[in-house]
């Protein structure tokens, strides 16, 4: 393409469409912590929809909430303007308080994720980003406050190396049993423990037991400080809460 040809939208609308409050749902979802939400979907028979080990935010503090908006990428040194662009034109697609989830299909040679991108994406609704592989200019995506999610950092233009191929579908990512398959939608949640998936048809279900385990953490966790016996605090409280099984 040359640099003066202009690009042309004929990018396919594929909308996602939460049926609930998305800014309330987040903010209840931010109360919490992963690592609730995950032995929350455990205890409702949802196993292993965590992501591998190593994902993690750029800054300790960062949390990311929200519908999935999943896109897969493709290692490739294409650089085919229509495939190139489909970058821009899947924002179109995106929805107020989604946030971005990016399969790399194991892509080690670049950067996939940016500054620039994560701009256009948070003006078209997006509140963070989870790639399962890399991100570059880490230190304006911490400074403009865009939670993103990543495995590691690379200096590396993905252009000619990595190229986005397909939005709004089925993807894999890399998870704690394996591959975790990942649907639009999915709820999104990560902190600085990692990040969970919760299957879309499962959001409030598993939202309403860890809230209730959430009230009652505080409890036991008084008790304990407050010198209980540990079989006592079991025995009222039915676990250890806060981190211990």
């Amino acid at each position: 393409m040359e640099q003066n040809e202009k690009i042309v939208d004929d990018y396919e609308l594929r909308p996602l469409k939460p049926d609930y409050d998305v800014d309330e749902v987040a903010a209840r979802f931010k109360r919490l912590y992963t690592a609730l939400i995950y032995d929350s979907m455990e205890a409702l028979g949802i196993k292993g929809h965590a992501m591998k080990g190593g994902i993690s935010p750029l800054t300790y503090d960062m949390q990311v909430a929200g519908p999935a908006f999943t896109t897969r990428r493709c290692t490739t040194p294409i650089t085919d303007p229509h495939i190139h662009n489909i970058r821009l034109g899947q924002m179109k697609s995106m929805c107020h308080g989604c946030v971005y989830v990016s399969d790399v299909q194991g892509n080690e040679n670049c950067g996939q994720f940016g500054e620039i991108t994560a701009t256009a994406m948070r003006a078209a609704g997006c509140v963070g980003a989870v790639i399962d592989g890399s991100t570059r200019d880490s230190n304006y995506l911490i400074n403009m406050g865009f939670p993103t999610f990543v495995r590691w950092r690379s200096p590396v233009e993905g252009y000619g190396r990595s190229m986005t191929v397909d939005y709004m579908i089925p993807i894999y990512v890399n998870g704690v049993d394996g591959m975790l398959r990942v649907d639009p939608g999915d709820y999104v949640f990560g902190d600085f423990d990692g990040v969970v998936f919760v299957p879309r048809d499962m959001i409030f279900p598993v939202l309403e037991q860890a809230e209730k385990w959430f009230e009652s953490e505080k409890l036991s966790r008084q008790a304990m400080a407050d010198g209980m016996d540990p079989f006592e605090v079991y025995n009222k409280f039915g676990r250890f809460w806060g981190g211990l099984s």
